[in-house]
């Protein structure tokens, strides 16, 4: 039997998901991956402007024009990024999170654009799927370097909220952002370098600033489900559910 590579992950890292409900792998993406992600997420903005010009607007879903956007379920759209969709790295976040079976559930570029990038709300992952289900992880992989002035993102610690369990969320329809946190606990905020991630739990509330600096804010999430997640009484998978992990091996095909 083939040995599994070293895991990146510490056991203290792992404790901490459990307990507090995320971990942060520092500059843990290779420059090769780090230039995939930026690359890809080019060619999914000019996508995104091509469908907007089509529709003759400057907001699809909860992505508005030249101030953000959320561009999600296009992984196999955008030149070689299964390669980091289905990387080792993501298999090792699997296994020390979600275990030895997990399928692909999500995925997104979140970017706000220099100088107009919005706000986001303090959510729960799960707070956006509206059935009860298992918790998932959540990859959240800092394509630029992250800052408080670039509106990075903010993750709560259990410990803080004092919540670990789904609550009910508000939708704003302004923004077609949902929140579910009103509270004054700051959250720790990701200040990191490029090719960082942030591993939290589906659970785990966050939120992100403006940017307010003079360039483009990029993140790319993936998201890992240990079972294929289903809205009730439907056969088909909700979003993706595509096999990654069995028994802690990739299975991935491209």
């Amino acid at each position: 039997l083939a040995l599994r590579p070293m895991s990146v992950i510490t056991k203290k890292q792992q404790i901490q998901f459990r307990e507090e409900g995320y971990f942060i792998l520092e500059r843990a993406v290779p420059e090769k991956q780090l230039k995939i992600l930026r690359e890809a997420c080019d060619y999914l903005i000019e996508a995104m402007h091509a469908e907007m010009d089509r529709l003759g607007t400057d907001h699809i879903h909860i992505s508005h024009r030249h101030k953000r956007y959320h561009i999600a379920k296009q992984y196999e759209r955008a030149p070689r990024l299964v390669e980091f969709v289905f990387s080792e790295l993501m298999a090792d976040i699997c296994r020390a999170t979600v275990g030895d079976k997990a399928f692909l559930f999500y995925d997104q570029y979140v970017v706000k654009a220099a100088e107009q990038g919005m706000a986001f709300s303090w959510h729960q992952d799960s707070g956006y799927l509206g059935f009860p289900h298992t918790p998932y992880v959540t990859c959240w992989t800092a394509v630029d370097d992250m800052t408080l002035a670039n509106g990075t993102a903010h993750v709560m610690p259990f410990s803080q909220i004092g919540i670990r369990t789904l609550v009910e969320h508000v939708r704003d329809e302004s923004t077609g952002d949902k929140a579910g946190y009103f509270g004054e606990a700051p959250g720790v905020p990701a200040i990191v370098p490029a090719g960082s991630v942030v591993v939290f739990s589906s659970l785990s509330f966050h939120r992100s600033g403006p940017n307010t600096t003079d360039q483009m804010r990029r993140a790319y999430v993936t998201q890992y489900s240990p079972e294929i997640l289903r809205r009730p009484g439907e056969i088909e998978p909700m979003h993706l559910g595509v096999p990654f992990l069995e028994n802690g091996r990739r299975i991935f095909q491209q």
